[in-house]
């Protein structure tokens, strides 16, 4: 049993990592072709164990992505080989960002934040410990402490918005 369980979930990361897969029911489909016949309360809680979140794709549609390969034990090192699906470029939908203590604050059009800290803790800032985004249009930041705003704001600088960062430069500077 616990074989088929992992071969599934192989299956899941594969599927996830070759295509743009916007609903539950969509994998579910594309499962039962590969022989995965399968619950919708079963396939959520394979993609809860992968850790899977859904992040915003350009065209205005949702996607599932599987964030890290680390933490995965049930699935051994199968994630290894899965694409980051961070953007290049800067990010559109950022619509402000405020700074207060150790704390970044950013603020999203709806539906973009889990993509938004995805894609910050993809880029591995020695400063950024990690990120808390809401459920729809807010992402907390947490900096290490002693850690200069300037940096913050040059370190930003490509991935948002320049007039979102100089709003916020002028601001706290």
């Amino acid at each position: 049993m616990m074989n088929k369980r992992k071969n599934r979930l192989q299956a899941i990361l594969e599927l996830l990592s070759s295509n743009s897969i916007g609903s539950q029911d969509e994998l579910l489909q594309m499962l039962a072709l590969r022989g995965f016949m399968v619950t919708q309360a079963t396939l959520s809680r394979d993609l809860k164990s992968l850790r899977t979140i859904k992040v915003a794709t350009d065209l205005g549609g949702y996607r599932y992505v599987v964030p890290s390969a680390s933490g995965h034990a049930n699935v051994d090192d199968i994630t290894e080989n899965i694409p980051s699906t961070v953007q290049s470029g800067t990010h559109q939908a950022v619509m402000s960002m405020a700074i207060s203590g150790n704390i970044v604050v950013l603020k999203t059009r709806t539906g973009y934040a889990s993509g938004l800290a995805y894609d910050i803790d993809q880029l591995a800032a020695p400063f950024i410990l990690g990120t808390i985004p809401g459920a729809a249009d807010t992402v907390i930041a947490i900096v290490a402490e002693g850690t200069d705003r300037g940096e913050i704001f040059e370190y930003f600088r490509g991935f948002l918005p320049d007039d979102v960062i100089d709003a916020a430069r002028d601001q706290f500077l």
